[in-house]
C-alpha cells in the first residue's frame, strides 16, 4: 500500500473520530439540558405557579363536558338535574337520582310540580347518600354512573355534585376550602328537605379528602351525617404527593418538598384527612383495593390508623375493608365486588339504627 492509501485510511478513521465526539458532546449536553430542566427549571415554574397546582389537584378541566339535562342518557331514567347556589355568584349542578322503587314514578317536564315531587321523596325515609366525587371529569363519569346504579339498586336516594369549577358548575379554580364549602351547603340543602331519612356522606378519592374535612365541620356544628363512607382514600395530600408515580423522578431532590408539597399547601390544599378524621362523630366505613395504584392502600391504611384514635371510637366503629388485588378492581371499581352491596346495606343498616339508640338514650 502506498503512503497516499495509508494518509487517505488515516483520514477516514480521524473523521469518523470526530464525528463520533462530536456526537458524544451532544449527547451529553442533551443530558445535561435535560437533566437541567427536570430538576431545577420544572420545580421553579412549579413552585411558582398557583395555576399548575390548582390543575394537578382537580384536574377538573379534563373530560368535564356533561350533558347535564338529560341523565338518562348515561342510564339514569328517574333522575332530576337542579343548580343550587353554595356562595356569592356561585351555582353547582346536582343530580338528584331516585331510589329504584321510585325511578319511573316522577312527573315528566321540568316544572315546579316535578321540583317539590324529588323534595317530597327524600322524606320517604329512604337513605340518602350524598356523592362527592374525586378529580378530573364530572358527576357523570362512567364509573361514578355505575355505582350510583348500585346504590339506587338498594333504594336509596343518590345526590350526586359537581364542585364549583366542574362541569356544568360556575367555573373558577376551587381551593380546598371552597370545595368543603360546596359540600357542607349541599348537605344543609338535604337537611331542609329529608325528614327523618338518613343521610350518608361517601367520598371517592380526592372526594374523600373533601368529605373528611367537610363532616369534621359538619360534627362540630352538631350536624352529623348518619355514617361516612370512604372509598380509595388517603392519609394527606402531603403523603399522596410522594407517594404519586408522576413524583418520583424528583425524590432525590433534597428541595422536593418546598417544589411540590409546601407550594401546594400554600396555595390553599392540605386535605389533612388524618387530622380531620380524629374528631368526625359518626361510624366509618373504609374501602380500599390492593390493586389501586393512584392512591397506594398503604395510604388508606394509614387514614384507618388514624381513625382508631378518634375520639369516642368506642361509640362510632371504623370499619376497614381491603378488596385483593387479584379482582382488578383499582381505583374505580370497588363498586363491582359481589359482596359490595351487602357491605354497604349492612353499614347503613347499622348506623341508622346506632343512630336511634344513641338518640333515644
Amino acid at each position: 500500500m502506498d503512503i497516499l492509501s495509508k494518509l487517505g485510511i488515516w483520514q477516514s478513521h480521524a473523521g469518523r473520530r470526530r464525528k463520533f465526539n462530536r456526537y458524544q458532546r451532544l449527547v451529553v449536553y442533551g443530558l445535561a439540558v435535560t437533566v437541567f430542566v427536570m430538576w431545577v427549571v420544572v420545580p421553579l415554574i412549579f413552585h411558582f405557579s398557583p395555576k399548575l397546582h390548582h390543575f394537578f389537584v382537580l384536574l377538573h378541566t379534563v373530560d368535564s363536558q356533561l350533558d347535564s339535562n338529560n341523565p338518562e342518557n348515561v342510564g339514569l331514567p328517574g333522575t332530576r338535574n337542579f343548580y343550587l347556589q353554595t356562595d356569592k355568584f356561585v351555582f353547582i349542578g346536582l343530580w338528584h337520582i331516585l331510589p329504584g322503587s321510585l325511578s319511573h314514578s316522577a312527573p315528566e317536564g321540568d316544572s315546579d310540580l316535578r321540583e317539590k315531587w324529588f323534595q317530597a321523596q327524600l322524606k320517604n325515609d329512604r337513605p340518602i347518600v350524598l356523592y362527592l366525587h374525586g378529580n378530573k371529569g364530572s358527576r357523570g363519569g362512567s364509573h361514578r354512573v355505575e355505582l350510583y346504579n348500585k346504590l339506587r339498586q338498594l333504594d336509596y336516594h343518590v345526590i350526586a355534585i359537581d364542585y364549583r369549577g366542574f362541569a356544568d358548575s360556575s367555573a373558577g379554580d376551587p381551593l380546598e376550602e371552597e370545595l368543603v364549602m360546596d359540600a357542607k351547603a349541599v348537605f344543609s340543602y338535604l337537611l331542609d328537605f329529608a325528614g327523618t331519612s338518613p343521610i350518608f356522606v361517601w367520598g371517592h378519592s380526592l372526594g374523600t379528602g373533601v368529605s373528611c374535612h367537610a363532616v369534621l365541620e359538619l360534627c362540630r356544628r352538631k350536624r352529623c351525617p348518619r355514617g361516612l363512607i370512604l372509598e380509595a382514600p388517603f392519609n394527606n395530600l402531603h403523603d399522596e404527593i410522594q407517594r404519586n408515580p408522576l413524583s418520583q423522578i424528583f425524590h432525590p431532590l433534597p428541595y422536593f418538598d418546598w417544589a411540590f408539597i409546601d407550594s401546594v399547601k400554600d396555595t390553599g390544599y392540605a386535605f389533612e384527612s388524618d387530622k380531620h378524621i380524629a374528631d368526625i362523630t359518626c361510624p366509618i366505613l373504609i374501602l380500599h383495593a390492593q390493586d389501586d395504584y393512584i392512591i397506594p392502600i398503604e395510604l388508606g391504611r394509614k387514614l384507618y390508623r388514624a381513625a382508631q384514635y378518634r375520639q369516642q371510637a368506642e361509640n362510632f366503629p371504623t370499619r376497614f375493608i381491603e378488596f385483593k388485588a387479584m379482582y382488578g378492581y383499582g381505583h374505580n371499581h370497588i363498586s363491582r365486588a359481589p359482596e359490595f352491596t351487602e357491605i354497604i346495606r349492612n353499614f347503613v343498616k347499622n348506623s341508622t339504627a346506632a343512630s336511634k339508640t344513641q338518640h333515644s338514650q
